[in-house]
C-alpha cells in the first residue's frame, strides 16, 4: 500500500467543512477503517477544522488550511492538518474538568480532550510559521 501524502488546501471557513470531511473520509476507505473509526475520524476532523476556521485567522481575514493523509498500510491513516494563523498547540491546552456539570463547565476543551482519548498517536510543531497537528487514526484501536 502507498505511503504517497494526498493533500487538499482550502479557505479556513466553516463552510469548507463538508470538503474537508469527504476527503479524509477517501483516506480512510483507502486505509480500509471500520466504520466506527471512520466516525470518530470525522468528528475529530470536524473539531480541529472549526476550531482552525473560528479562531486561529483574525476575523474576516480567513487564512488556509492544508489537510495532507497517508496510509502506511491496511488499517492505518496517518492526517496532518497545517495552518498558518496564531500559534497554539492544542497538546498543551488543560484537560477539562468532565467532574463538572453542563452549566459549570466553561466553553471549549473537549475537542481537544477527543483528539487525545480517540486518535492513536498525536503530534504538534510549529515549524516556519505554520501550525502542524498529526495524529493516527488504527483499526487495531
Amino acid at each position: 500500500m502507498p505511503d504517497t501524502p494526498k493533500t487538499l488546501t482550502l479557505i479556513a471557513k466553516p463552510a469548507s467543512l463538508g470538503s474537508v470531511t469527504e476527503f479524509v473520509r477517501m483516506g480512510a476507505r483507502e486505509a480500509e477503517l471500520p466504520d466506527l473509526h471512520i466516525r470518530q475520524l470525522e468528528l475529530l476532523i470536524e473539531e480541529i477544522f472549526i476550531n482552525i476556521s473560528r479562531y486561529s485567522y483574525p476575523e474576516n481575514s480567513p487564512g488556509s488550511v492544508t489537510i495532507s493523509y497517508a496510509v502506511p498500510k491496511a488499517g492505518e491513516l496517518h492526517v496532518e492538518v497545517g495552518d498558518q494563523g496564531i500559534e497554539f498547540d492544542p497538546l498543551s491546552a488543560p484537560a477539562p474538568d468532565l467532574t463538572l456539570s453542563l452549566e459549570e463547565r466553561p466553553v471549549g476543551g473537549l475537542g481537544i480532550y477527543l483528539l487525545k482519548t480517540l486518535a492513536g498517536s498525536l503530534s504538534y510543531r510549529r515549524e516556519q510559521g505554520w501550525n502542524r497537528l498529526r495524529f493516527g487514526i488504527s483499526a487495531e484501536s
